[in-house]
């Protein structure tokens, strides 16, 4: 079954806080990076490759909004302070009613938001990861599956309860 980009949210605290994580909205496209720089050195007898280290980093675009999770993660360049992210999978196998997951910790680079004339004010950012990804599954309320899909509505006239 192919995998559609649609079906992974990502959601953000700020490290230490206690609330719940919040979901990015109006999110248009996250990528994962993974680099590990490897230097050759040259041998009589060949070349000896030495590991560098794994570079991880997640590259995000959204329409920009005037939220309280924007402003945060903009403050987080602003003010140099650390993030929690999830990657959310909610077309993955549910394990104890919890979605498949990746979680990381890591810094915000830039902010970027382009104003231009004909078109939405983005966002892109760049999030440089402490360490690499850890993969787990996490749990989403109900407030936040709320804001995540829509609730089935009937078409009848909608009553308030108690008139």
């Amino acid at each position: 079954m192919a995998n559609f980009g649609k079906d992974k949210i990502l959601m953000f605290r700020k490290l230490g806080d206690k609330k719940a994580a919040a979901k990015l909205a109006l999110q248009t496209e996250h990528s994962w990076n993974y680099e590990r720089s490897n230097e050759a050195t040259k041998t009589k007898d060949g070349a000896v490759v030495s590991d560098g280290g794994l570079e991880v980093t997640l590259q995000i675009e959204a329409v920009a909004s005037h939220d309280e999770l924007n402003k945060m993660l903009k403050d987080s360049v602003l003010q140099g302070f650390k993030l929690e992210v999830w990657e959310i999978d909610l077309a993955g196998t549910k394990q104890g009613g919890k979605y498949p997951a990746l979680y990381a910790q890591g810094s915000l680079s830039n902010w970027e938001t382009p104003a231009n004339v004909e078109e939405l004010e983005t966002i892109s950012t760049e999030m440089a990861i402490d360490g690499k990804p850890v993969e787990g599954y996490a749990t989403l309320t109900a407030d936040q599956e709320a804001a995540i899909r829509y609730a089935f509505a009937d078409t009848t006239a909608i009553t308030t309860s108690g008139n």
